[in-house]
């Protein structure tokens, strides 16, 4: 029951270190460089077209543009007033992705500080 607790508390720990990493990964917005909506087409270079094929975060995404509730300034670009649209279940996936990279690197460096440390008693 003790490997089970620790587990848990492992991946709770881990999923809130990738919280950060989740936050930032908003600046991934998919299509890159959407600046404006195009309504027909062809599109200007830098536009996207409308309805919800703009969205925010990485690997899935968390928030998409909301053209009814954005004002017609913000139409094309992810802006505080689509946060409203926040899908929690991919934020939370996001946040245990970047958590499980996050345990990955701790546990491969301290498998090179250990054999470091082994090598250096042995010789």
């Amino acid at each position: 029951m003790r490997k089970l607790g620790k587990a848990i508390t492992v991946i709770i720990l881990s999923t809130l270190l990738g919280i950060p990493l989740t936050i930032l990964s908003l600046w991934y917005q998919n299509p890159p460089g959407c600046e404006q909506l195009c309504l027909s087409e062809p599109c200007l270079p830098n536009a996207c077209m409308g309805g919800d094929s703009l969205t925010a975060g990485f690997p899935f995404p968390i928030v998409h543009d909301d053209n009814a509730g954005s004002p017609v300034h913000g139409w094309g670009r992810i802006g505080v007033e689509d946060i409203q649209n926040l899908n929690f279940g991919a934020f939370l996936l996001n946040a245990l992705f970047y958590g499980v990279i996050i345990i990955m690197l701790f546990a491969i460096t301290k498998s090179i500080f250990k054999s470091v440390k082994r090598s250096r008693w042995l010789g």
